[in-house]
């Protein structure tokens, strides 16, 4: 069991056994108050870092040994920028996983075809970049994965498994959703940051290089959220891509990552 798990238990048991304990004598205590919302917190922690285990596994690294990274693209596809990511990995001769959006998968099924025509890998980021995600229910996870999976079949005749929610947040009722929908929940050891407008591609170049190791998972962006700006890293990929190769790092499908 992960210890973060593990202590989620302990911590609610403590806490609840405390109130139980103090109620009757001092039900406005301070300790008490404090005691409650400490355990808040740690629970919102560990659906903010999914990689910890609190509510279920997700996949946040390859094991070493292969000299292989996954570098994963969250929020396309787009026109655009996500056949400006292909050229580049093309020219580096580097493989990536894509996690799309079901009515971006919708509105651009040619892009989708291309990312699968070059060999890379596809996932589904949900059907609508729901920033509430974690807070829905488990059938409306497992609909938001199904209804993606049956836009990227339609498009390209894959069905994939590999899911990372929106924003990249995990509760409880997320894992749940995912496994009724056969899905396994991807999240990161690397994050760039690269998704907010105001994102500086060397920052974000140099905050990826500074964490290349074996095994790792690079969480960047090839589109948007709303497709009102070009994300950070695609000026910063081309230096990203050379670290990769003079470190001797091949980067990889996330699947790869798995074996």
């Amino acid at each position: 069991m992960p210890i973060a798990r593990l202590f989620l238990w302990l911590l609610s048991l403590a806490s609840l056994t405390w109130c139980g304990l103090s109620w009757p004598h001092s039900p406005g205590s301070l300790e008490l108050g404090l005691a409650l919302g400490g355990l808040v917190l740690y629970a919102t922690w560990g659906v903010l870092w999914p990689q910890c285990g609190m509510y279920g596994e997700a996949l946040a690294r390859g094991k070493p040994g292969a000299r292989q990274v996954a570098l994963t693209f969250d929020d396309g596809p787009h026109p655009i920028t996500t056949r400006a990511v292909l050229e580049l990995l093309r020219a580096h001769n580097a493989r990536a996983t894509f996690f799309v959006l079901g009515y971006k998968v919708q509105a651009h099924p040619d892009v989708v075809r291309e990312i699968h025509a070059a060999g890379h890998t596809l996932g589904i980021h949900g059907f609508q970049h729901d920033r509430l995600f974690s807070f829905r229910s488990p059938s409306y996870a497992r609909q938001q994965v199904e209804h993606t999976r049956q836009a990227i079949a339609l498009a390209c005749g894959v069905a994939p498994s590999l899911f990372r929610p929106p924003v990249g947040f995990a509760s409880y009722r997320t894992f749940r959703g995912a496994e009724q929908a056969s899905a396994r929940i991807i999240a990161w050891s690397v994050r760039s940051l690269d998704g907010l407008r105001s994102a500086d591609p060397a920052r974000v170049a140099r905050r990826v290089i500074d964490q290349l190791e074996d095994g790792a998972i690079v969480l960047l962006h090839d589109s948007a959220e709303h497709d009102d700006f070009t994300p950070a890293s695609i000026a910063a990929l081309p230096e990203i891509l050379r670290a990769l190769r003079e470190r001797g790092l091949a980067s990889v499908g996330v699947e790869q990552l798995q074996a």
